[in-house]
């Protein structure tokens, strides 16, 4: 064995054994979280997608990759959510890969293995990373595209502009969110363009006469890949039965709240402390002052530093502009650039000039990098493996992830025991919208989903082919009662079951028995 081989093999070893590290994270005790109603969306969604018998865009809601992801691991209801949460832990080590791969090309080795060390254990990255969410899909296909951009910027040629095109495309499939990622490729051409300071404009001409040529490739081929998408949801948007290409509910109006992007940078970054800490953002935002001020010592790190800040941008100015909701989930990809941006300033600073300074830089940065470890990131790592209740949330990530107005708590599955244990089983069986996505999994049966805002629009003309002195069930949880204002229609309540953080009735968990009959 060479030398060379002797040093990759010593090189490579500890960044196999953090991806290992990472994978167990991802993937031990994965059912300990409760099921969050998106992944319901997400996982009924994958089990029909790769049928190809409609045209995807019907059901896209700006996630249509993760949904052909997921599909891949598609199973029975009962084990759905395990396989959904593994697929995507096998995502995650692509995501770490990549991670590993941008450090080592744009700063050094160390930094590629601090930015993957950090990732690993970085708590935005653990808890989404653990579920079946679009999000850490969209965060992964931003990392291969910054790769590929590098490579673009070196040799702008078809080849390379096609590839682009497919990946620029695959982000904005997987999470519209990305929707400015396609401007990375012309960014990374002009960070890493040599401009001289004579002959500006001969310069841009040569510069315009290099890329414009590829980067119009890479737009055809986004055009012509979601063509298939587009052009129907354009004929059908004014049809009874439009596509969803785009999740409406999630994207603000100007009659919305927040009001600006400053608010909502405003209400959203307490959230994103809860899984970071105050300091880790002091940190980071020192890290991107640092490597931008290096324009004066280190243009290396300068360059690297701006095309990773870029790639943080492009992804948090479209949540700030475009997204109703102040959620964690929408800035859980900015976690990669986030420790790139760490990782690179951490590896510069340990090879300070004049070497002396080293003997104190690096131990400083090890105990930083430690204290943060210890203290916050591992015991939020072992409280998320063993019990996710129990984790420091307050504001929305309590209200989304612990409270049980969105997940699949106790009550949801006493509900759907005591319906699996009627014999014969309760046939036909309907479920109001968000609880029917989180008794998907627990059901033997599966229930009809009701019209989100109208329960009664979908039920109603559902009941009239019910059979006389035959009866149907029905799960409702977070609506006004509504079965009284059927006439003729008979309901006998068979359980009720308490959300005893949320502690108000309207969101326990109902069933009923109805029937049609002339004395109820």
């Amino acid at each position: 064995m060479s030398t060379t081989q002797r040093l990759r093999i010593r090189q490579l070893a500890p960044v196999i054994g953090l991806l290992l590290v990472l994978f167990f994270i991802r993937t031990h005790d994965i059912l300990v979280q409760n099921p969050y109603v998106d992944e319901g969306f997400h996982i009924k969604r994958a089990g029909i997608v790769w049928t190809l018998d409609q045209n995807p865009g019907r059901i896209s809601h700006g996630k249509l990759l993760l949904y052909y992801w997921l599909g891949l691991f598609e199973t029975g209801p009962e084990t759905a959510l395990a396989a959904s949460r593994l697929g995507m832990a096998v995502y995650a080590l692509i995501t770490g890969s990549a991670i590993y791969l941008l450090g080592r090309l744009l700063y050094k080795h160390s930094a590629g293995l601090i930015a993957l060390g950090l990732y690993t254990i970085l708590p935005l990255s653990v808890f989404y990373e653990r579920m079946a969410m679009a999000d850490p899909i969209a965060a992964g296909l931003a990392a291969i595209i910054a790769w590929r951009s590098l490579a673009f910027a070196r040799r702008p040629d078809t080849r390379h502009g096609i590839e682009i095109g497919v990946l620029l495309a695959l982000a904005t499939l997987a999470k519209l969110t990305m929707g400015f990622m396609p401007l990375l490729p012309g960014i990374a051409a002009l960070i890493y363009t040599p401009w001289h300071r004579d002959g500006l404009v001969p310069q841009i001409e040569d510069f315009v006469k290099r890329y414009a040529p590829p980067l119009v490739i890479a737009a055809f081929v986004v055009g012509l890949i979601w063509a298939p998408l587009a052009i129907p949801a354009y004929f059908a948007r004014n049809s009874d039965d439009p596509f969803l290409l785009v999740d409406s509910f999630n994207v603000r109006t100007s009659a919305q709240e927040p009001a600006s992007p400053l608010e909502y940078f405003d209400e959203t970054l307490p959230l994103i402390e809860q899984v970071t800490t105050r300091a880790l953002l002091i940190a980071l935002a020192a890290a991107a002052v640092y490597q931008l001020a290096s324009v004066a010592w280190n243009r290396r790190t300068f360059r690297a530093g701006l095309f990773v800040l870029s790639w943080f941008m492009l992804i948090l100015g479209l949540t700030l502009v475009g997204a109703r909701l102040s959620t964690l989930r929408y800035v859980m990809p900015l976690g990669v650039p986030g420790v790139l941006i760490l990782g690179g300033a951490a590896s510069s600073l340990a090879d300070i000039r004049p070497p002396a300074l080293r003997w104190i830089v690096r131990p400083a940065l090890a105990v930083i990098i430690a204290a943060w470890a210890i203290q916050f990131a591992l015991p939020f790592v072992r409280t998320d493996l063993r019990n996710p209740d129990d984790l420091d949330f307050s504001s929305t990530n309590w209200t989304e992830y612990q409270s049980g107005y969105l997940i699949a708590d106790d009550a949801v599955r006493d509900a759907a025991g005591a319906l699996n244990a009627i014999e014969p089983h309760p046939k036909p069986l309907y479920a109001t919208w968000w609880l029917c996505h989180l008794m998907y999994f627990y059901t033997d049966d599966p229930a009809t989903c009701l019209d989100y805002s109208q329960p009664l629009k979908d039920l109603e003309p559902a009941l009239q082919s019910l059979p006389p002195g035959e009866s149907a069930y029905v799960a409702s949880a977070g609506y006004q009662p509504f079965l009284d204002r059927v006439p003729g229609l008979c309901a006998e309540q068979i359980g009720q079951y308490d959300r005893v953080k949320i502690r108000n009735p309207l969101w326990d968990v109902w069933l009923w028995r109805v029937w049609w009959g002339s004395d109820c």
